[in-house]
């Protein structure tokens, strides 16, 4: 004899069909964190490429000896020096079309493009008023250096590039993460509910589950 009563069965087993939140908001999690870590890789690969197509290696030209440049006054062409940089270079327009003035100058900040095995560094910027042919010289005392030819890179596009490829796949497994986690617990809530509904005839309202519950 029980002076209270039987014990407790073994609580109701619960569909899992049954609970709200739906599983495929789990599915739903999974997706926005594949694809936002889709993004920062593809995001990668695309700042790498563009950034390694800043040289034009196979343009690439020993000290003393010229390249001959397409300038126009849209373009930012640059003047590439392969590491290590250990020499002071300097780089010249030595011909193009009267009255042109193109300009040479050093950039204000440090960019380097790895091509294989092999490091560039952006040495001299590019500019003129008049689109045509230029032939571009460049030295340096030592005459040991190499050159190349190439794009001036844009810095702020670089910078936002590696921005994409780490902040949009942090922030998808942040949100994939989360909406886990708040779909994990209100499932455990309305088990529970169940449970106790069909145990003790409970006939209250279910919880909330809120914006992921109706399914």
């Amino acid at each position: 004899m029980y002076p209270y009563g039987p014990p407790p069965g073994p609580p109701p087993r619960i569909d899992a069909g049954q609970l709200r939140p739906r599983r495929r908001w789990f599915v739903v999690a999974g997706v926005i964190a594949a694809v936002c870590v889709g993004i920062g890789i593809v995001s990668f690969v695309l700042t790498l490429t563009s950034a390694a197509g800043s040289v034009d290696d196979s343009e690439a030209f020993t000290s003393g000896r010229s390249v001959t440049l397409r300038i126009g006054p849209d373009d930012d062409a640059a003047i590439y020096v392969r590491s290590p940089f250990i020499a002071r270079a300097h780089c010249k327009v030595v011909s193009g079309p009267s009255g042109s003035t193109p300009r040479v100058t050093t950039p204000d900040s440090t960019f380097t493009v790895t091509k294989g095995s092999v490091e560039w560094q952006r040495a001299f910027v590019l500019k003129t008023d008049t689109d045509a042919d230029y032939r571009v010289m460049c030295d340096d005392p030592r005459g040991a250096l190499t050159f190349a030819p190439g794009d001036d890179a844009d810095i702020a596009s670089f910078v936002g590039g590696i921005v994409v490829t780490v902040v949009v796949p942090l922030l998808g497994l942040l949100a994939a993460s989360g909406i886990a986690i708040i779909v994990g617990v209100r499932r455990g809530r309305h088990r529970r509910w169940l449970e106790a509904q069909a145990y003790y005839g409970h006939r209250g309202a279910p919880p909330r589950t809120g914006g992921t519950g109706s399914g």
